[in-house]
């Protein structure tokens, strides 16, 4: 049982967070400004590569690394699974951190609801969440098969 997260794996979680918002705002502005993408088609390509991402580390941190965020693994010698390697910060290094940093459905409603037309609004909001459940699924399922998971 989990008694919470250690301060390495926050640690972990802050840095790829960062990392991965980052990596969102200079993808986005740059599909927007230098190739004049509308916003929610940017923003929709920065949240589908995101999530292959994520089905890649969480397929490979499931197949190949032990005891990693908790996905299972070889239980160590005081029998409670906690391994002292690298690999244990993986998943919330890229997974919660990168990955979920990178990701974001909040900033796909910022520009839905900054839309002037309301219809438009409600146009942006339904087609999104048609998109997360036709594509995005699809797309993590797809990184964790790659991934050999």
């Amino acid at each position: 049982m989990s008694t919470g997260a250690t301060l390495v794996e926050l640690l972990a979680v802050a840095v790829g967070g960062g990392t991965g918002a980052a990596a969102r705002y200079g993808l986005d502005t740059y599909l927007k400004s230098r190739r004049g993408w509308a916003p929610l088609w940017s923003l929709a390509v920065v949240n589908l590569l995101g999530t292959a991402l994520l089905g890649l580390v969480l397929g490979f941190t499931s197949q190949h690394a032990a005891g990693i965020g908790g996905l299972g693994g070889p239980v160590s010698a005081d029998g409670t699974g906690a391994t002292s390697t690298a690999q244990d910060i993986l998943f919330p290094l890229l997974g919660v951190g990168l990955a979920g940093g990178f990701t974001t459905f909040s900033t796909v409603l910022v520009e839905v609801f900054t839309r002037p037309q309301p219809v438009r609004r409600i146009v942006g909001v339904v087609a999104m969440t048609v998109a997360c459940c036709a594509v995005f699924f699809p797309a993590l399922w797809g990184g964790v098969t790659l991934a050999g998971g």
